[in-house]
């Protein structure tokens, strides 16, 4: 890095405030250690009747204000949660203010799939209006391609290059790519194309929220494959996939997910078949992959 990048980071840094949940507050202080940006722990605690009361450390007058939260695991209570934050920068003069969200959730029903429904994934953004911008990480959107046809204020950042990075780091042996179905299919290939690798792509019908029904495909025998998947929720498309790898004679399974819900811990079924990694923009057990660089470099560009 040149002088001159050092310090216009510097400059940046100083005036921007890197203010995170809890659950993300390892990401948070990577993030603000990157940029020479301040750092505050947003403080959340529950009134006696369930009322949240956050508060900052930090003031945030005249700053920009990056506020990064995970939107899952009450996934209700946690957006009352960052509507208040962002309440709190704006009171207190921020000059900007941001929000990163490392899971943004409702993004699945990007459209109207029958009449009188939710096009929850456009009205998640209305809820955040309040933001200058919204950045999310790998938002699952299929018929939407671009956050920002749904507001101009909203973008995205992908996970495809660190995971990419880690796979090249960990996995030695010869592997092929698997994308459990359709809508796998713009991480998967991604990915794969990175790593100049085969990737196949497995097709499903839905039958309900909790059942599924895949199209046999024939894979190699005596391979090792890595399923790669946006959001791991319920399992059983992964499931699904791995068992059907496995009738075929797949040697070594691993499955990595952008976003590790784990709904009913789907987890225990599907390490029956593979190993299984998220990244951290949901953090647990299996986050092995930190996307915090993805959400530093987006943020060099702010001001």
């Amino acid at each position: 890095m040149t002088i001159i990048m050092k310090k216009k980071m510097g400059k940046m840094g100083k005036n921007m405030l890197i203010a995170a949940f809890p659950e993300v507050g390892a990401i948070g202080k990577k993030v603000a250690h990157a940029l020479k940006a301040e750092y505050t722990k947003i403080y959340v605690k529950d009134f006696p009747d369930s009322e949240f009361h956050l508060k900052l450390k930090r003031n945030p007058k005249g700053k920009t204000v990056v506020i990064i939260n995970s939107i899952t695991k009450d996934p209700d209570e946690k957006i009352v949660e960052t509507v208040l934050a962002e309440g709190i920068a704006r009171d207190y003069k921020a000059k900007k203010v941001i929000l990163v969200a490392t899971y943004l959730p409702y993004m699945r029903q990007d459209t109207h799939f029958m009449n009188y429904d939710s096009f929850s994934a456009k009205h998640m953004l209305e809820i955040f209006a309040g933001f200058d911008k919204i950045i999310a990480v790998d938002p699952h959107l299929h018929r939407i391609k671009k956050m920002h046809y749904l507001s101009h204020k909203a973008e995205s950042i992908t996970a495809d290059g660190v995971v990419a990075d880690y796979i090249k780091k960990n996995f030695r042996r010869e592997f092929e790519i698997i994308g459990p179905d359709e809508e796998s299919r713009q991480w998967s290939v991604r990915i794969a194309h990175m790593l100049k690798k085969k990737v196949f792509i497995l097709q499903k019908e839905r039958i309900g929220d909790k059942k599924i029904r895949q199209k046999v495909a024939k894979l190699g025998s005596g391979k090792d494959y890595i399923i790669i998947d946006d959001i791991i929720s319920t399992g059983h498309t992964l499931v699904g996939a791995l068992k059907m790898a496995k009738s075929q004679g797949a040697k070594k399974l691993t499955c990595i997910g952008i976003h590790g819900l784990l709904v009913d811990n789907c987890d225990k079924e599907i390490r029956k078949y593979a190993n299984l990694i998220t990244t951290n923009t949901i953090p647990g057990r299996y986050s092995k992959i930190d996307i915090s660089n993805a959400i530093i470099e987006k943020l060099k560009k702010e001001k």
